[in-house]
């Protein structure tokens, strides 16, 4: 089953095109990394797919719906989770706060049954014992494990990470992309912006490697890793150590 369709996107800031007639699909399960140089227009797909951007031409279409046609964003919000580089988590509110209050806002759910779903997530990510911290008393890792937990308590159908580990020390990358790893194992349909090339080639269904705002290249970790056809991709994979 396809879960998202997107054909021919454009997208551009005053004069700079950033996305130029991108492609490309996302099967239910399948785990797709976008990969690429900074300011490639990795990211501002991805906001597009959580419509905190509009598209200027082309279509996407997310769950069998075209995303210009939707009507109720919380609900849109709730099957297609985001989570960011910078956590976004509300300091003034404790772990378990954080991860319940989407759920009684925006699902209705009662208190009790918000904290149970919490409780739930936070143990699959690690976090149960800091359900009373706050924030401010977290190290990086444990916030995105935290923000990853609270997009789990929405129940989506998919999950988008907006380079989940740039913010990161390089100790704490690893229980993150854990997290995620384990997720893939679960065929958790999910979009992945991502510059950690390894975990690329580990978790990826699908590689697709954008430069310059178009997709120069795809196909799954191998092809794209070991067999690439593409010079410019050669050259990125070349210059990282990929």
């Amino acid at each position: 089953m396809r879960m998202i369709d997107i054909r021919n996107v454009r997208k551009g800031f005053s004069d700079l095109k950033v996305l130029n007639d991108i492609s490309f699909s996302v099967e239910k399960g399948e785990t797709v990394c976008m990969i690429g140089p900074s300011g490639s227009g990795k990211s501002t797909m991805l906001r597009c797919l959580n419509l905190l951007e509009e598209i200027d031409g082309g279509s996407i279409e997310v769950l069998g719906q075209k995303i210009d046609r939707v009507a109720d964003m919380n609900e849109y919000r709730r099957r297609v989770g985001m989570v960011f580089q910078q956590f976004n988590l509300f300091n003034n509110m404790n772990v378990l706060n954080n991860c319940t209050v989407a759920q009684m806002v925006v699902l209705k759910k009662e208190r009790k049954d918000a904290e149970a779903i919490a409780i739930r997530e936070l143990e699959k990510v690690g976090m149960a014992e800091f359900r009373y911290a706050y924030p401010s008393t977290l190290s990086g890792g444990q916030k995105q494990r935290v923000a990853i937990a609270r997009a789990l308590c929405m129940e989506p159908e998919i999950l988008l990470f907006d380079e989940p580990t740039s913010a990161l020390d390089p100790e704490m990358i690893g229980e993150v992309l854990n997290v995620i790893r384990k997720l893939a194992e679960e065929d958790m349909t999910m979009v992945i912006v991502t510059h950690e090339m390894n975990f690329a080639r580990e978790v990826a269904d699908k590689i697709v490697f954008m430069d310059g705002g178009v997709i120069l290249e795809e196909g799954d970790p191998e092809q794209i890793f070991d067999h690439s056809k593409n010079e410019r991709t050669k050259q990125f994979l070349a210059r990282i150590g990929a």
